[in-house]
């Protein structure tokens, strides 16, 4: 009876030293530890790394457990090893996800912005005097919001939001140049002395009974006085570089002062429709222009140039001339009708009404 036992009891002590099946309740998380890693490992491969070597440790766990004999084995240990295993890689999955998801939002958020800023940009470059630095700027700014929009739509929105971040300082230094462009009409000192030539030559027109014409660069229009009393004004467009004040011959600037016509040209004289040529240079802008020569603000072999008309062959919409004040022709019909030689003409950045 004793021998029959003993021989019953030898298959359990070789089952007992044999290897273990992995207890069906690790399955799930080893899965998920599996899962995690691949996900990880591209994106943010040293936390890939670390659930790595904490699935190496579990299944080392699993791997001891499984070999050692019965009175050997500590219950639940493999399990408890997994575990960890899921609980650590669903907290990295989660701070990951979150991570992508808010890179997401800040990605969509500065696109609108950045949009924004490219239409803005747009609009500014297009004034008068803007220069090539500012449209470079805005080449490069388009340039890279379409590379962000092509990375978002891939889900890489680190990446995205990177060059957005340069589109973005691209949009501003269009934005600067357009606020350094403007600042003059800003200018206190220079608001006066426009207020003060404009609020002269309306004087003029009101002792002497006369017509005037008053030029506001900034607001783009051509003002006609009779007697001190409004009596048309015209869309006007500038030269190229028309907001700027004028220097030198070829800057394309449109000049600012008080002036008079000096000759009325239609016909074979002018191919700009009608044109009144007034008298610039004058001795002011001769004393400022010697001025500029000898502080090395203006090229040494330029000249001051001449040849300012307030001409026809106007309405396109933009500054365009070497300088003069260019009317749609039906408006320059009655500006020249309306002139003669010796009316008065005040060009000034801009003034108050």
């Amino acid at each position: 009876m004793a021998c029959r036992r003993l021989l019953l009891l030898v298959p359990l002590v070789f089952a007992a030293c044999g290897p273990r099946p992995v207890p069906p309740a690790v399955e799930p998380a080893q899965r998920a530890a599996y899962r995690a890693v691949a996900e990880l490992r591209k994106h943010q491969p040293e936390k890939a790394r670390f659930l790595e070597r904490a699935v190496a440790d579990a299944e080392a766990v699993t791997a001891f457990e499984a070999s050692v004999p019965f009175w050997d084995h500590t219950p639940g240990r493999t399990e408890a090893a997994w575990l960890r295993v899921a609980r650590q890689a669903a907290e990295a999955l989660r701070s990951y996800r979150q991570q992508v998801a808010a890179s997401e939002q800040a990605y969509r958020v500065l696109a609108t912005r950045v949009q924004g800023e490219l239409s803005r940009a747009k609009q500014e470059l297009q004034e008068t005097g803007m220069g090539r630095r500012e449209a470079a700027a805005f080449q490069r700014a388009q340039g890279a919001f379409a590379r962000a929009q092509a990375l978002g739509r891939l889900g890489k929105w680190a990446q995205a939001g990177e060059l957005l971040r340069q589109a973005a300082a691209d949009c501003a230094i269009v934005h600067q140049g357009f606020a350094a462009l403007h600042a003059r009409f800003a200018d206190p000192v220079l608001r006066r002395q426009w207020q003060a030539w404009v609020e002269q030559t309306l004087s003029e027109s009101r002792e002497q009974k006369i017509v005037v014409l008053i030029v506001d660069k900034l607001r783009r229009r051509l003002e006609v006085f009779r007697e001190g009393q409004l009596l048309a004004a015209f869309p006007a467009e500038l030269g190229a570089n028309g907001l700027r004040p004028k220097q030198h011959a070829g800057d394309r600037a449109t000049p600012e002062g008080r002036y008079h016509v000096v000759q009325k040209k239609e016909g074979a004289a002018t191919k700009f429709h009608k044109a009144l040529l007034i008298n610039y240079p004058n001795e002011a802008d001769r004393a400022r222009f010697a001025q500029a020569k000898r502080q090395g603000k203006i090229p040494g072999r330029a000249g001051i140039g001449s040849l300012i008309e307030i001409h026809g062959a106007g309405g396109e919409g933009r500054d365009w001339t070497d300088g003069c004040v260019a009317l749609r022709n039906s408006d320059m019909d009655k500006v020249f009708a309306w002139a003669s030689v010796g009316t008065p003409v005040t060009i000034v950045g801009t003034y108050e009404r």
